[in-house]
């Protein structure tokens, strides 16, 4: 990544408007040290209204994040949530759950590390391993090379 990267651009405002985030999916993999190709950035995310505000302010340079209500933050009257994609320059998944975790459940998961003078709050190995599923070929193939890597102690974050 570099410093004009629009991925750092993203997270490096999630930073400024203290967004409760945290990186997960391809991205966060590649940060453990498995370099593959991937096309959105994942994000899960802090379920409040107060957090929406904060993400929607971030992502305004952004066109497509001016769509954002800061009411699809907060769980229905079923207690669902539905994650929210941002199509623009850069394609965006809002997650409010990855394989059954949540924004708190990963707490103790998340590292800060700092690419580029971007500080970015990123889940370990341990972290990403329970988001992914059992079911997706691509999240079989992480789960693989995430656990050599582990075992290998080859991984990038501390």
């Amino acid at each position: 990544m570099t410093t004009f990267d629009p991925v750092l651009q993203l997270l490096q405002r999630f930073h400024e408007e203290s967004v409760e985030y945290v990186l997960v999916g391809g991205q966060a993999v590649r940060l453990n040290g498995f370099l593959r190709a991937t096309e959105d950035v994942d994000v899960l995310v802090k379920a409040t209204r107060g957090n929406g505000e904060k993400i929607k302010r971030a992502m305004n340079f952004l066109p497509a994040a001016s769509d954002l209500v800061s009411d699809w933050f907060v769980a229905n009257a079923n207690d669902e949530i539905e994650n929210i994609r941002v199509a623009d320059d850069l394609l965006v998944d809002l997650l409010f759950s990855a394989n059954g975790q949540t924004y708190e459940s990963v707490q103790s998961f998340i590292r800060e590390i700092v690419v580029d003078d971007v500080l970015i709050r990123v889940l370990d190995i341990d972290g990403l391993l329970l988001t992914k599923t059992d079911f997706r070929e691509k999240d079989l193939l992480d789960k693989q090379v995430l656990s050599r890597i582990k075992r290998e102690g080859l991984g990038k974050v501390d």
